[in-house]
């Protein structure tokens, strides 16, 4: 890092951007699992306000995670509803009266309950990246794990993904009735297993796993590197910081200073 060597108001800015630094070196795991719970809870409040009669605010929200989810209604959970949590098949919801062309529009009623700003597999990887950022906070000394089982890990949900993709692009349906699934079980369970997207199917299962194993596998992979990686500038600021005598005793300052640093720290005007 190169030592900045500034005056006047550049310098107070310089060195108020340095503790800043410093600070969210020292905390970026609360501060990040702070953002990540606050990401997947507010997808609960959009539904909880539209109960309340506050439709503004929850559209505001809907479009905003509209920018990273499609929102399909057949593919999200609806809070609030008879059951508490529920998933509707397309068929219902159109008959409910969604607008076939713009089906994330559609995001439910009194009757039938609300739905969550993101999908299945959304609300699964968020959720994940919560829970283990969580955990990491207990893990501090895990390392990264390997490109290889990333991506392996994340493989999974890719040809999940796509899957669906070439079944409703090709109209074949594949992925709608799961036929192959079922010749592969021998068909042991039920029907309503196989076909859909409601909660307790094999698509909705799918998503759930295979979101959640991407989100646990891009936390285990970044979280360990941040850490190193700020770990790194943390001791840099530190050390430059308490060479100006702007961190830490008058004694540990004098102590680098006669190590070789200069006496600023690199910020002119101040010495210990």
């Amino acid at each position: 890092m190169t030592t900045p060597r500034v005056t006047g108001r550049t310098r107070d800015l310089v060195i108020a951007t340095d503790k800043l630094a410093l600070a969210f070196s020292r905390h970026w795991l609360l501060v990040v699992n702070v953002m990540a719970g606050l990401f997947i809870g507010l997808t609960v409040v959009a539904p909880l306000l539209m109960v309340l009669g506050l439709e503004g605010p929850a559209w505001v929200l809907y479009r905003f995670y509209a920018l990273n989810c499609h929102q399909l209604p057949q593919r999200s959970y609806f809070l609030f509803g008879p059951h508490g949590v529920d998933t509707y098949p397309l068929e219902q919801i159109l008959a409910w009266g969604a607008d076939p062309g713009y089906l994330r529009g559609f995001v439910g009623n009194t009757e039938v309950g609300f739905k969550m700003a993101m999908a299945h597999r959304n609300t699964a990887i968020y959720t994940a990246v919560f829970v283990a950022g969580l955990a990491y906070a207990l893990l501090r000394r895990l390392q990264a794990l390997p490109w290889k089982w990333y991506l392996i890990l994340i493989a999974p949900m890719f040809f999940d993904g796509m899957s669906h993709v070439v079944s409703e692009v090709t109209g074949l349906g594949f992925r709608d009735t799961n036929t192959w699934a079922a010749w592969l079980t021998g068909g042991v369970f039920s029907p309503a297993f196989y076909a859909g997207a409601g909660i307790g199917s094999l698509n909705w299962l799918l998503r759930t796993l295979t979101g959640a194993l991407f989100g646990l596998a891009s936390v285990w992979l970044a979280y360990p590197l941040l850490e190193m990686g700020l770990a790194d500038i943390r001791q840099q600021l530190e050390t430059r910081l308490t060479r100006a005598g702007l961190l830490g005793s008058k004694r540990e300052a004098r102590r680098l200073w006669k190590l070789g640093a200069p006496r600023t720290g690199g910020y002119e005007g101040n010495e210990p």
